[in-house]
């Protein structure tokens, strides 16, 4: 089991609940459990799995209400610098964030950068795949 300092078991926390939100269609609660974890400033590698857990949510949000491309191309593009352009996940959001925008040239530019980082799973590949489809067809990623 992972320990954590009282910041981390509170920046975790406010992840789980923001990402179980969503899952939910709670989509007010989701992004107030986001912005209050990056408000906190934890670090490096959790700022960077918030701001692209929040960019992923606010391009693939069912309710368009809470989409925000500019902001999740801004998000994403931040978690990816933190991480180093290393993290083939985060590198995934920046591409549906882009999509969202419709900027489906970047979508793909992107896609292909995180199907290209070394070691990536079957799975990831797979997933990765069917989000560079639907650039290529002109469509953003919903949840």
């Amino acid at each position: 089991m992972k320990h954590f300092g009282t910041i981390g078991a509170v920046v975790e926390a406010a992840l789980l609940r923001a990402n179980i939100n969503a899952r939910l269609g709670n989509y007010a609660e989701a992004l107030k459990e986001y912005d209050y974890l990056i408000s906190l400033h934890p670090r490096n590698v959790t700022l960077a799995r918030a701001l692209s857990d929040r960019a992923w949510f606010r391009a693939t949000c069912p309710n368009a209400s809470f989409r925000n491309g500019q902001q999740a191309v801004k998000d994403a593009k931040s978690a990816c610098s933190i991480m180093i352009w290393k993290d083939e996940h985060m590198i995934d959001t920046l591409e549906v964030a882009y999509a969202e925008t419709g900027d489906f040239n970047s979508a793909v530019q992107y896609a292909a950068q995180a199907l290209a980082v070394k070691g990536i799973s079957p799975d990831s590949t797979k997933l990765f795949q069917q989000h560079l489809a639907l650039f290529q067809q002109g469509k953003p990623t919903r949840l």
